[in-house]
């Protein structure tokens, strides 16, 4: 891979894009789109998103850096040194649930360091952003929604040298405190209009892609890869789902030319595998139809997977053939759950036989098919998860992945939650998919469900085709040591009783 050698990070700089260190030793996924969690199956998320708001940067003629902490193993002595070298202008993070109070320290030491402005966004952020300012005082501004737009309107207004609590007004999209800007200023926050969606993807500038620590990110079973995105937004209307949050339903699709032309440059940094990011990609089949043409066009220069809703790909077996013939080696597919009432009550809109025949059909085209569930749902009962459970050894899954359900703040599900009085939780980073329970139901408790976890890992994983599919993946050394790490971290953040976090320093509400 042509950036083999890790970034030094030492000239000073404008504008830095920070994905922070981890507060625990964990890998956590982080993303524009995503509260985050922490991630035992150790991927590490390439931040495809923050190159796309450093290109816009670039533009605007900011010097700019990104230091991904969690794909280059930066901790915190590191990120100190890093810090002093760059000592930025304006610092930028997307601040997650999961290690909230981490994250404000990185931007708290940009402070620290260089008295830098400070920028936050993603959904935490964004769905209660009045909260957040509150709760954070090393929050300057929080962008709300889709970023691209609004951050370039504020850094030319930067330019001007005349960001004040008055002319931040004219930028729609943000929330701010008039007095972090002008002294004796009101300290009541202020939340202007919310912006347009970006209706053209295509017209935002290509991410840079050269300032990713490329041959850093890392998948079990995947190898080295990175994102490309395909579009914004879903058509569904899951209840549990972020994307409510940050794109309100919104569905935007790249076009399917650009889209390959993007991947085909990234192939050209070295990365032999890339992973389309969307939130549904096969909705819009005009794109995927084009993608594949271009890239069938190309002979398929890498190796490519995806994600699907069960009803976009159901019986469609012309379009399944044509993206393996494209270079499509693997679907991930949302099942959720293994009962009829539970899908019906999360609004899944698929029934667990379309997902078998989808499952089935995949694998039938020589595709690997991964199966995704999540135990604790709305009405779930000992009985459904063992139906979903059940399903997983079942269906031709070459992976499945059991997350614990997590009702984020602003989604249908966390408001459910809320009303019914089930949120059983005191500290942001107890929002984590991968490690904790905190929905307890009259008919079920937390611990159930976390327990169901194990189970549903452990029947899944131990059963003799599965072990055997590990062993061949072992090829050296490297692997072998990650695959100790993948099932030494599960055990760990899976185990019985609730993960002390130190790193947990802000109750849900203000300040301990």
């Amino acid at each position: 891979m042509k950036n083999q050698s890790l970034r030094k990070h030492t000239k000073k700089i404008d504008v830095l894009f920070i994905n922070p260190p981890s507060p625990d030793g964990f890998i956590y996924i982080r993303d524009i789109n995503r509260h985050g969690r922490s991630s035992w199956e150790r991927m590490k998320w390439p931040q495809t998103s923050l190159a796309y708001l450093a290109a816009i940067t670039k533009n605007e003629g900011y010097s700019v850096d990104i230091v991904d902490c969690i794909a280059e193993d930066v901790q915190w002595p590191a990120l100190k040194r890093i810090m002093h070298n760059l000592k930025p202008k304006i610092c930028i993070s997307n601040i997650i649930s999961v290690t909230y109070s981490n994250d404000l320290s990185a931007l708290q030491l940009a402070k620290d360091v260089s008295n830098a402005l400070t920028i936050g966004m993603g959904p935490h952020l964004t769905s209660a952003p009045e909260r957040s300012l509150f709760e954070s005082e090393e929050i300057d501004i929080i962008i709300r929604n889709e970023a691209e737009i609004t951050l370039q309107e504020f850094l030319r207004l930067y330019k001007t040298k005349k960001v004040n609590s008055n002319s931040l007004r004219d930028i729609k999209g943000i929330a701010y405190i008039p007095g972090r800007f002008d002294q004796n200023a009101s300290e009541q926050y202020i939340i202007t209009p919310q912006r347009e969606f970006i209706k053209d993807l295509d017209s935002l500038p290509r991410p840079l892609h050269e300032l990713l620590p490329l041959h850093k990110y890392w998948g079990p079973l995947i190898g080295h890869y990175t994102f490309v995105e395909a579009s914004r937004g879903c058509a569904f209307k899951c209840v549990f789902c972020r994307q409510a949050v940050m794109w309100q339903w919104q569905f935007r699709s790249r076009s399917g030319q650009e889209i390959a032309n993007e991947a085909i440059y990234v192939n050209s940094l070295g990365v032999e595998n890339i992973l389309f990011h969307a939130d549904t990609f096969t909705l819009d089949h005009q794109m995927v139809h084009d993608l594949c043409d271009r890239l069938i066009e190309a002979k398929t220069p890498f190796r490519w997977a995806c994600n699907a809703h069960v009803k976009t790909i159901l019986g469609k077996n012309n379009l399944i053939n044509k993206m393996k013939k494209a270079g499509c080696w693997m679907i991930a597919i949302g099942i959720e759950s293994g009962n009829n009432e539970i899908l019906s009550n999360i609004k899944k809109n698929i029934t667990i036989e379309e997902a078998e025949s989808v499952a089935h059909m995949i694998n039938n085209a020589g595709i690997e098919a991964w199966g995704y569930f999540v135990l604790g749902l709305p009405g779930e009962t000992t009985s459904t998860l063992k139906d979903t459970i059940n399903a997983s050894l079942r269906l031709p899954l070459t992976i499945a992945k059991f997350d614990i359900a997590a009702p984020y703040p602003g989604t249908e599900f966390y408001n459910d939650v809320i009303r019914k009085g089930y949120l059983e939780i005191d500290k942001y980073e107890d929002f984590d998919q991968n490690a904790s329970s905190v929905v307890e139901y009259p008919q079920l408790s937390r611990n159930r469900i976390k327990s169901a976890a194990r189970r549903a890992n452990m029947l899944f994983y131990l059963r003799k085709k599965q072990m055997l599919r590990m062993l061949k993946e072992i090829k050296d050394i490297s692997t072998f040591k990650a695959i100790f790490c993948i099932i030494r971290d599960q055990i760990r953040l899976l185990s019985k009783g609730k993960r002390f976090r130190k790193d947990a320093t802000k109750t849900m509400y203000g300040r301990q």
